[in-house]
């Protein structure tokens, strides 16, 4: 029901293409709930920022949510600044993040039905 993405590293101009790659590899699994963990990530340059903006608005279009886990003191701070909190909702916890997604397409097949 869900897949994860665990980035374990800076977000750099070194590293940026794969960083990209790995977030479409992320979006196009067959499951709509996607989980980036950016817990050992303390630094992501503009580009990273852009490219999980794009990969947020590519989900919704393919009826898929991705939501962001386990953020450092420096991330949330940069997301703040570029008031990132309003387009994608960020959990401390993957488990938190799991009981978000599991209402969230448990109640989505309650409405089909």
């Amino acid at each position: 029901m869900f897949q994860s993405l665990v980035w374990n590293d800076n977000i750099s101009l070194n590293n940026v293409d794969r960083f990209q790659k790995s977030i479409k590899g992320l979006l196009y699994t067959n499951l709509n709930g996607l989980i980036l963990n950016l817990e050992n990530v303390s630094y992501m340059n503009e580009c990273a920022l852009g490219i999980i903006a794009d990969s947020i608005e590519e989900a919704k279009e393919m009826n898929k949510e991705l939501v962001i886990i386990n953020n450092t003191a420096t991330i949330r701070t940069i997301f703040e600044l570029v008031r990132f909190y309003s387009i994608v909702r960020v959990f401390p916890y993957e488990r938190d993040a799991r009981n978000y997604l599991e209402d969230l397409y448990s109640s989505a097949r309650k409405k089909v039905v």
